[in-house]
């Protein structure tokens, strides 16, 4: 597979050193998938001229992975367990769009964190506005935090993805509980 960060690109040999070692190492933990989001998938997609100063990884695994102090970059670790994340999944696919967002909101509130929010418009993709996600660093700066590269786990990736996308209402929570097609099925 041809990777997304080309060889004529800045700081590509340390973006990618630093993305296989993360892989390697992360592997042994089995997780589901691992996204690179933020500033390093914006930069090596193109859509950001300035080099990354770290590079955010989503996890989503049954394990809290630990990673080496010595990498070429600084990595951000976002951690999710699999439930965590189907349940995430699941309130945007039945909860009508308003209050899945506000659920998130009050939850992430409560914490003090924006992890509903990040697993969100991952999941949702660029279409995360219709739901009322807002991705704000500053008054200033926005983020589009929908953009992302599979570094591992593509397969599981798009399925959750895929199910959450295909928002079907508490109408459709109704028909799919009947048939017992409401829970999420991920690839064998």
């Amino acid at each position: 597979m041809e990777q997304p960060w080309g060889k004529d690109m800045t700081d590509t040999q340390t973006i990618q050193d630093t993305i296989d070692s993360v892989r390697v190492d992360l592997t042994a933990y089995h997780p589901k998938t691992v996204l690179l989001f933020g500033s390093g998938a914006r930069y090596l997609q193109k859509i950001q001229e300035k080099p990354p100063s770290d590079l955010d990884l989503f996890y989503v695994g049954s394990f809290t992975p630990r990673l080496p102090q010595d990498l070429p970059m600084k990595v951000d670790l976002h951690t999710y367990t699999e439930y965590e994340i189907v349940q995430i999944a699941r309130s945007l696919r039945y909860s009508p769009k308003s209050l899945s967002r506000a659920k998130m909101y009050m939850k992430d509130t409560w914490q003090g964190t924006l992890r509903s929010d990040i697993a969100a418009c991952l999941l949702l993709g660029p279409e995360y506005e219709e739901y009322g996600f807002l991705q704000m660093e500053n008054e200033t700066v926005f983020r589009d935090y929908s953009i992302h590269v599979v570094i591992h786990g593509e397969d599981w990736w798009r399925a959750i993805q895929k199910y959450t996308q295909e928002h079907r209402g508490l109408k459709g929570l109704f028909f799919d509980k009947a048939l017992g097609n409401d829970r999420f099925k991920p690839p064998s």
